[in-house]
């Protein structure tokens, strides 16, 4: 879908004619990036573990019999759906929050497990293309993510030159991993307003959706099986999960418009507050003024003086000094602002260079393999047809008795040793098939690469100009006076003044007093006329509050009418799966155009959260399978395909949950196993053989 945002500003344009002009509109409208920014069509990528090392030592303040037991747990895990199956409180969870941690870095493990973990090594592919994470937690944390499969820390010390990521603490890794699963699955941060955590503070802060925030729609755990998504932003995983189009602008604009709201309700409460203190301190000046023009009135001494000529050239001297002082602080400002947006420039595009060698690399890796394909299809064909005539050291002819028995007693024609069977035959057609496949990744990288360099090219452009635009401000802060001879200057006039009320009469010097106290306050009024806000102030809010209202509510209605079958789709998908838990009394579910999920019950529509406590957990893995199911049948949606399940049989382990779980998993494991990947640590001893990767700890035994 192509977005025509002009044409959709004029036709606002035409509902707000009066109010605002196509400039306010089209400033209002405006979001950094592109409104044909999402696309719901899978990036066709999915996230798979294949495996997981563990090493450190356990110990406890407490005399226990694990204390000082050494950990060095390895478990390969395979695609499909995998279960370890382990009593409570002896790891399984465990093992999952250190994926986890290797995924995002976010460390949810126990104080006092953290403690004994040492190493942490995660394989995992993302499509074809394997990666490792390695964490050291030996003093301060360091953190990597490498290309390629690596299984042990002295292969992944051989390899620094494949480091993709290397981090020190565990926010740059969390800022990190965060960019690159980001760029993986195209995701991208949804926000919103949240009120400051601070009790003297009543602002309003911007807040964005991060990659473990989205991890929440990946790792689900039975205790937060009350929430649909756990942590408060439901509706925003679930809009980047399906990304259909124009979700960005909606989010942004909404963004936009709560932060209008928020200033014009300050905005309204200073002005009735000021309003009411300013007119109460009007009144004080303006009877102030009073006295003083009766003072003034009773001065009968008009005698001619220079002293208000100077006052005047001292008060413009002083609006000279404020005003340079003033463009001088402007300067400074825009030049702190235009470095700071440099500074972000060369940041992302030091990043999308570090990605394009990276994607250069992949891309010669492939054609060398490709290269090497071609030879062996070459030279195998030539040697697997190679006819012995004659013997090469005494070109005696090999005779068809020889060949016979070299063909039964499997021993060579010409030195009569024994040989094994081969297959001379070399299977051109797989080999071509494996060419095929890496020429079309190689198209992949090719586009991620041209994509790259575009962005490179628009950063080189963007930083052509701010550089640009820091000269021009050079330029104009040599333009500014020098303030240090206009406050010179300022000195010399006060010495003036001195020097001509010596010389008035005392009367005079009353008057002049008088004047100028007259002056100070007359201008006091003045200002407090022109700080009182008009209330066209408070209607422009409104209309700008109103314009965003609009403009969202089309757009939704838009991406809905867009996005309505794939909608309809995923709801026919979850509806099947929750009746194969033995939810049965749902009968029907419905995703309206703001992503609010209901669930037709006993005849009347309800919401996640008023499903029965012991349904919840079902209705929510049901919701995830169904997106990842939508993605590999309709090519729908942005879900990795990968689920980490805590705990599924913890809260409502009846047996018609356990029953529909395993038979769930046993439908997914026979119709998606290779094109998906789902873990699951659990107690329930009853889900042993459901499926063929399983991990099965004996009773009252460790995980590790």
């Amino acid at each position: 879908m192509t977005f025509d945002l002009k044409k959709f500003t004029k036709e606002l344009q035409s509902e707000f004619k009066d109010s605002l002009t196509f400039d306010e509109i089209e400033s209002l409208l405006e979001t950094k990036e592109a409104y044909n920014k999402d696309t719901p069509l899978s990036t066709g990528k999915n996230l798979s573990l294949t495996y997981i090392a563990v090493e450190g030592e356990k110990h406890t303040t407490e005399t226990q019999d694990y204390s000082g037991n050494k950990i060095d747990f390895k478990q390969k895990i395979e695609t499909g759906v995998n279960i370890w199956i382990a009593d409570n409180l002896k790891g399984k969870s465990s093992v999952l929050k250190i994926l986890k941690y290797a995924l995002t870095g976010k460390n949810s493990l126990k104080p006092n497990i953290k403690k004994w973990i040492k190493h942490i090594i995660v394989n995992f592919k993302i499509g074809t293309k394997h990666y490792t994470v390695y964490l050291n937690s030996e003093g301060r944390l360091k953190a990597y993510l490498l290309n390629g499969e690596f299984q042990n820390t002295s292969d992944i010390e051989k390899n620094k030159d494949e480091f993709i990521i290397q981090a020190k603490s565990e926010s740059e890794y969390q800022d990190k991993i965060q960019d690159f699963f980001f760029k993986q699955f195209s995701y991208y941060s949804l926000k919103w307003t949240q009120k400051s955590s601070s009790k003297d503070s009543n602002e309003l802060l911007e807040a964005s959706a991060s990659w473990n925030t989205y991890f929440k729609s990946i790792f689900l755990e039975s205790k937060d099986s009350a929430s649909l998504i756990f942590g408060g932003q439901e509706k925003k995983v679930f809009e980047m999960l399906m990304g259909l189009e124009l979700t960005y602008p909606i989010n942004r604009l909404g963004l936009k418009k709560d932060m209008l709201n928020d200033q014009k309700g300050k905005q309204s409460l200073f002005s009735k507050m000021d309003i009411k203190q300013k007119s109460i301190d009007k009144q004080k000046l303006e009877a102030e003024l009073k006295v003083l023009n009766n003072q003034l009135q009773s001065i009968r001494d008009e005698k001619p003086t220079n002293i208000n000529k100077l006052y005047s050239s001292y008060n413009n001297t002083l609006k000279e000094i404020t005003q340079e002082n003033k463009k001088s602080l402007e300067i400074e400002n825009n030049n702190l602002t235009l470095r700071k947006s440099l500074n972000s420039i060369n940041s992302k595009r030091s990043a999308d260079d570090l990605e394009l060698k990276r994607i250069i690399k992949e891309i010669e890796k492939n054609n060398k393999r490709i290269i090497d394909i071609q030879e062996y299809i070459d030279i195998g064909m030539f040697f697997s047809n190679l006819d012995i005539k004659h013997c090469p050291s005494c070109n005696h002819s090999v005779s068809e008795n020889k060949k016979r028995i070299e063909i039964e007693e499997h021993k060579c024609a010409l030195c009569n040793e024994g040989v094994e069977d081969s297959n001379s035959e070399i299977d051109k057609e797989i080999y071509n098939e494996k060419i095929d496949r890496l020429n079309i990744l190689n198209l992949k990288l090719i586009e991620e690469s041209q994509i790259l360099n575009k962005n490179i090219n628009t950063f080189n452009e963007k930083h052509l100009e701010y550089s640009n635009k820091i000269k021009n401000l050079e330029t104009k802060k040599t333009e500014i006076k020098n303030t240090n001879q206009l406050n010179q200057k300022l000195k010399e006039i006060e010495k003036l003044i001195n020097v001509e009320k010596e010389k008035i009469k005392p009367d005079n010097l009353k008057k002049e007093k008088i004047i100028t106290d007259k002056a100070i306050i007359e201008y006091k009024i003045t200002e407090i006329d022109k700080s009182v806000k008009k209330p066209e102030a408070i209607i422009s809010f409104d209309k700008q509050i109103e314009l965003l209202e609009v403009a969202i509510s089309k757009l939704s209605s838009m991406r809905y009418k867009f996005g309505e079958s794939i909608l309809k789709r995923l709801s026919e998908i979850m509806l099947s799966e929750i009746n194969e838990f033995g939810l049965k009394s749902i009968t029907e579910i419905k995703i309206s155009e703001k992503f609010e999920i209901q669930y037709k019950q006993d005849g009347d529509f309800i919401t996640f959260n008023n499903i029965a406590e012991g349904e919840q957990l079902r209705a929510k893995i049901a919701f995830y399978l169904s997106l990842i199911q939508l993605d590999i049948e309709k090519n729908f949606g942005r879900h990795t395909r990968f689920l980490i399940i805590d705990s599924p049989g913890k809260e409502e382990a009846d047996a018609n949950f356990l029953k529909g779980l395993s038979s769930v998993l046993t439908s997914i494991e026979e119709r998606y196993g290779e094109e998906l990947q789902i873990l699951i640590g659990t107690a329930e001893r009853g889900l042993k053989d459901v499926v063929k990767n399983q991990y099965i700890t004996p009773k009252e035994q460790f995980v590790f």
